[in-house]
């Protein structure tokens, strides 16, 4: 077995082997989405190895780059993210073995540390390579009262458009948060080829608050997901929170999510969301703990 670096000739071959490997039931896999997610990512291409037999791919391993802003300090991360093993292949360890290279190509690097969102079988598997459990998310949620269906003009009003994103000028953030720019939010919610995210702001031009959202069915109706919220402090709550009910009403919507608390109307803090794993590579485990690290629902979507 070989393992290298990807080329970008591998890339249709990588989607037909993800494709082969894990279906296409929770995320659509493309060369677009690929490409989205680990060439045009404004952080930097992603880290990448694959095993070959035979002239035969046979398993993929791939981190995408992810910056975190604490005060004026940057820390570089990886997300571990896109992994698959050929059905003929599976068993021999090949997942194991790029993990770990790829692991120790990212120390080599100087990346900080590593996340992910792992599924239960996953799990256990980064456990015994040294990842460590940093628990599910704190989700803020408001349910309330839906009599209506999507305003006709929802899309046009509050859809992505090109060019129509402005970044509010953010103040220095409390904790461990994204990187942000507009650069990234255009690529992180305008350009992305599988998901559809709307936004909403108090003015066009310098605004002080900008909220990413994206509509989500369930089995009672209409989650509105708030997945970002980038702002000037101070900001003004009420002035927000009216302008947030009255889009949810117009989308006809009956429940928001959230992992920003916002103590003006009633809702319930729960521990529902995505369970986060680390692997520090520069620091101790201590380090990233939700005291301090302040990571949004749009940060820890299913990618």
């Amino acid at each position: 077995m070989i393992i290298r670096s990807v080329t970008e000739q591998d890339i249709p071959s990588i989607v037909e082997l993800l494709k082969l490997s894990l279906g296409e039931s929770l995320m659509p896999k493309s060369i677009a989405f690929w490409r989205w997610k680990h060439v045009d990512n404004p952080f930097g291409k992603s880290p990448v190895l694959l095993a070959e037999e035979n002239n035969q791919l046979i398993g993929v391993r791939a981190f995408m780059r992810w910056e975190w802003k604490q005060g004026d300090k940057i820390y570089k991360a990886v997300r571990a993210v896109d992994t698959a093993t050929h059905p003929q292949h599976q068993g021999k360890g090949i997942f194991k073995k790029l993990t770990l290279q790829l692991v120790d190509q990212c120390k080599a690097e100087g990346f900080d540390f590593i996340f992910n969102t792992p599924n239960k079988i996953s799990k256990a598997g980064y456990l015994k390579m040294g990842w460590v459990s940093n628990g599910k998310m704190n989700i803020t949620i408001h349910p309330r009262i839906s009599f209506g269906n999507r305003s006709p003009d929802f899309d046009t009003v509050y859809g992505l458009n090109p060019g129509r994103i402005k970044f509010a000028n953010e103040s220095t953030p409390a904790g461990l948060q994204t990187a942000a720019s507009e650069q990234f939010i255009r690529w992180r919610y305008e350009l992305n080829p599988n998901l559809q995210y709307y936004a909403f702001s108090d003015r066009e031009n310098n605004p002080t608050y900008l909220t990413f959202f994206r509509l989500k069915p369930h089995r009672f109706g209409v989650e509105f997901r708030i997945c970002d919220l980038y702002h000037t402090n101070p900001m003004n709550t009420k002035k927000y929170c009216a302008q947030l009910m009255e889009v949810v009403k117009e989308s006809g919507a009956n429940l928001i999510t959230s992992a920003i608390r916002l103590n003006v109307f009633p809702s319930v803090s729960l521990s529902i969301g995505p369970e986060i794993t680390t692997q520090p590579l520069t620091f101790g485990h201590n380090f990233l703990t939700f005291n301090s690290w302040k990571p949004s629902l749009g940060d820890m979507e299913v990618f």
